[in-house]
């Protein structure tokens, strides 16, 4: 067997973003990876058992390097709305400068493969953002329902504003941002927080 080469793994997993973010997951097959990577066919082999592990490998490495953008800098001293807000807004920057990334993982979520990620290795890299949403529940600063709830009404629409950048070049200005924030804190907040 051959050795593996850390810049041709590197390359194979750039290649399937590029390459599932013009075509789409189901138009992207093994061989148009290996052409796009440079690679023979037979060395995605030698890294990924398929193209599902190869998807599987590609989307973790992409939510790892999202939860460190977001969350490496948070100062657990910080209020919840302060920590809230860096998050929210470091969020929204990630998207910006990685675009290839978020294309990729919005399809990647939309597609039947995301049931098989591990929820609980995806999730460990996002514990930190967790233990403020029950810190913020216990005081009484973010409302008490489902985490599900507060997630989707806090970041989704700010990935709807991220898409509005990436894919149709509608920007936002500091002004958009604060009242984009603003609504989104106000979704979230306990009513006498």
């Amino acid at each position: 067997m051959r050795p593996k080469d850390e810049t041709k793994r590197e390359a194979i997993l750039n290649a399937a973003m590029v390459l599932i973010n013009t075509l789409g997951l189901a138009h992207t097959s093994m061989s148009k990876i290996a052409r796009e990577a440079g690679v023979s066919p037979a060395t995605i082999y030698i890294y990924f058992e398929n193209k599902d592990h190869l998807l599987l490998t590609l989307y973790v490495e992409v939510k790892r390097e999202m939860s460190r953008a977001i969350l490496d800098s948070l100062d657990d001293d910080l209020d919840i709305r302060d920590a809230f807000r860096f998050m929210w807004e470091n969020l929204y920057a990630y998207y910006l400068a990685y675009p290839d990334h978020f294309v990729f993982a919005e399809q990647f979520c939309n597609a039947p493969i995301a049931d098989a990620v591990e929820e609980e290795e995806a999730k460990g890299f996002f514990a930190p953002f967790t233990h403020l949403i029950e810190r913020g529940q216990k005081e009484g600063i973010l409302k008490q329902v489902p985490m599900e709830l507060l997630v989707a009404f806090a970041f989704h629409p700010l990935t709807q504003l991220a898409k509005q950048h990436v894919k149709e070049g509608i920007a936002m200005d500091d002004d958009g941002l604060e009242a984009a924030f603003s609504c989104a804190w106000d979704a979230v907040a306990a009513p006498e927080a």
